[in-house]
């Protein structure tokens, strides 16, 4: 490994930059990332497409995290894969590798994380042999982002950045919440996948449907030092494209 690779280039919560991303790493082209603009109101969930399989949200850091929910279900089946963050500013990379090979039917075969997956059992990928991988591949996508993508300039991979991104997937009937800088160091258990997900088709769990996310997703929003705080959140969903 680089030892003296430690950094990338932060991620701006804008649909097209990880659509980029994410389609360079091998996702279908089928589906694609949208602004979330509320979790809560009809008029603006309407022009979603549906279902939405993942969700990442961006937030001020926290020094105290809301917190979390305790389910005991939880320890009767297998979590997903966890990844720890071990570049600094590749929060927002974490929060896509962890909803991309907990869900490899999102990936198109011979794509560089689909190779990499099945190259790599379970054992390894969980022991976070990924970081090879991150300097072999992401490192070199991150060049097409410099000053070219997005609505911003971006910032220089050591810089300090003081938003942090995670993700929300659903996985052997349970909801997860995914942090590469869990301090617990393992993927959260939110609770069980509603059943009436009316939204949900061909065993893709709709997550706007799930109360549990949005109640999760509240606790951050009420959890910030200051109100003004709250204007630097931003939801991400991924979801199979319009056609």
């Amino acid at each position: 490994m680089n030892k003296e690779f430690t950094a990338v280039i932060p991620l701006e919560s804008n649909p097209d930059v990880f659509d980029k991303f994410a389609y360079n790493l091998g996702l279908l082209k089928s589906y694609s990332f949208n602004d979330i603009f509320s979790i809560d109101d009809p008029s603006l969930l309407d022009f979603l497409p549906r279902p939405m399989v993942a969700i990442v949200l961006l937030f001020p850091i926290q020094k105290i995290r809301p917190t979390p929910p305790t389910h005991e279900d939880s320890l009767k089946v297998n979590p997903p894969i966890w990844l720890k963050q071990n570049f600094q500013n590749a929060c927002g990379l974490y929060a896509l590798l962890h909803i991309l090979i907990n869900n490899p039917h999102l990936l198109q075969k011979g794509s560089p994380l689909a190779e990499y997956i099945n190259t790599n059992d379970t054992t390894s990928l969980k022991q976070q042999n990924i970081d090879q991988f991150i300097i072999d591949y992401t490192n070199k996508f991150t060049h097409d982002f410099n000053h070219s993508s997005g609505e911003t300039t971006n910032p220089n991979p050591t810089d300090q950045i003081d938003l942090h991104f995670i993700s929300f997937i659903s996985h052997n009937g349970q909801l997860w919440e995914m942090d590469g800088r869990s301090q617990e160091s393992k993927p959260l258990c939110l609770g069980k996948v509603e059943e009436n997900n009316q939204n949900s088709q061909d065993g893709e769990v709709d997550l706007i449907d799930q109360p549990i996310i949005f109640q999760r997703i509240k606790s951050y929003m009420d959890n910030v030092h200051c109100e003004n705080d709250k204007l630097n959140f931003s939801l991400l969903g991924l979801s199979r494209s319009w056609d």
